[in-house]
């Protein structure tokens, strides 16, 4: 029998195209956001904080799998509503996990912001993030992990598509600024990237179908996920020799005091489980 997914959050910048990926591949998937700012008759519109209309979704859907992608997205917002990104993370995921059983598996994306200047973390790290962004994720993970043992935690790093995202809910972000970059570069206007602050970074397709690869899977736990470390000059440079965008002339390079300068983040252990490198 194919299994029920769930995707909140699937108007969101990464709901969006795992949405339409798995609705494409014939699962049978439903995707819920809240304020959708673009009419489809495919996602519902409901606000997942108001507790009777969350149990009449999880309820009606009665998903095996649900991705839980839905919240307040992008880290300066987060820190300029500190109360309104509580209410949209972490009290959402505690209606949603009061109303699903503990044999509903789980998945949650959280960030590298709960490493908060860590140079190389990995699974095991000690965490203690200072930004309202980096708490309100590790917030959130240790509810999924008192939850229930099914489920999945990706520590993610800067997600990027190849630019063109538009905004279609109110509640999700409006993309990386890697695509905002490409955006601005394919326009002939120039941007200013640094060429000294070294990140890890991940291909929204290439996360897309990991997504997909764990619906079936029970290799529950918590995985940091991450490509090859690289300066944020370097993967835009990458992302338009990718597809073919003239860049040479709308690049201008700086230099940042950021703490940390670089952050490489160990991700043998989700390597050794899934045996996928990201590019």
């Amino acid at each position: 029998m194919k299994k029920k997914i769930l995707i909140t959050g699937a108007g969101g910048f990464i709901g969006s195209r795992l949405f339409k990926h798995l609705k494409d591949k014939n699962y049978d998937v439903t995707g819920v956001d809240f304020d959708i700012l673009n009419n489809t008759n495919d996602l519902i519109d409901c606000n997942l904080l108001n507790e009777n209309q969350n149990e009449n979704i999880l309820k009606n859907v009665n998903a095996d799998f649900i991705f839980h992608l839905a919240a307040f997205a992008g880290p300066p917002r987060n820190e300029k509503q500190p109360e309104f990104a509580h209410k949209y993370n972490v009290d959402l995921t505690k209606i949603i996990l009061k109303n699903i059983k503990k044999d509903v598996v789980i998945f949650f994306p959280t960030t590298d912001k709960i490493f908060e200047g860590v140079a190389h973390p990995n699974e095991t790290t000690i965490l203690n993030p200072m930004s309202v962004h980096g708490k309100l994720k590790l917030q959130c993970e240790n509810l999924i992990k008192n939850h229930s043992k099914k489920h999945f935690i990706f520590r993610q790093p800067v997600v990027h598509a190849s630019g063109g995202h538009l905004q279609s809910t109110k509640m999700s972000g409006t993309g990386s600024f890697l695509d905002h970059a490409i955006d601005q570069i394919r326009n002939e206007k120039k941007v200013e990237i640094y060429t000294n602050v070294k990140r890890c970074f991940l291909k929204l397709d290439e996360l897309v179908k990991i997504y997909e690869n764990i619906i079936d899977s029970d290799k529950y736990g918590t995985y940091n996920l991450a490509s090859p470390m690289k300066s944020y000059y370097e993967r835009l440079e990458q992302i338009c020799i990718e597809n073919k965008i003239n860049f040479k002339n709308f690049i201008i390079k700086k230099t940042g005091n950021i703490n940390p300068q670089e952050q490489d983040i160990d991700s043998k252990k989700f390597f050794n489980t899934f045996n996928f490198k990201f590019s």
